[in-house]
């Protein structure tokens, strides 16, 4: 298969331009829904929350937030940040959710979320974010 059909295929009607679905299930999909998305110097692995598991109803899990070694610092974290709230939103996420390791508590901060006061498993704190314009 050809990289461009690939690329197609990995296209989805709620995903912004530039990032692609690498796994999820479709075009249809309810809460509880898994993605792996990516752009070209990062992915994540997200959830659409069912509500009774979430701190907020509509909330987008983000399990992973990833951007390659060499290209950290450059402004691809937030850009890939940027992609993956744009995607929560068009599937209907009005917040996002975050058990951030203590070494990444910094770039949350910087990116809008605020802690809940919750601490985790190995000392992990949960995070959230409401999605602009909801």
């Amino acid at each position: 298969m050809s990289l461009e059909k690939l690329s197609q295929r990995r296209r989805r009607p709620y995903s912004p331009p530039g990032l692609r679905v690498l796994r999820g299930p479709g075009d249809t999909y309810e809460k509880g829904a898994r993605w792996v998305i990516a752009d070209d110097h990062g992915f994540a692995s997200v959830e659409l929350m069912r509500d009774q598991s979430a701190l907020h109803p509509d909330t987008m899990y983000i399990e992973h937030l990833e951007v390659g070694p060499g290209d950290r610092g450059r402004g691809h974290g937030r850009s890939l940040l940027g992609n993956v709230e744009v995607f929560a939103a068009n599937v209907g996420a009005r917040w996002l959710q975050i058990d951030s390791e203590a070494d990444a508590e910094g770039f949350w901060l910087r990116m809008g979320f605020r802690e809940t006061g919750k601490v985790l498993y190995a000392g992990k704190v949960s995070m959230v974010k409401k999605i602009n314009g909801s």
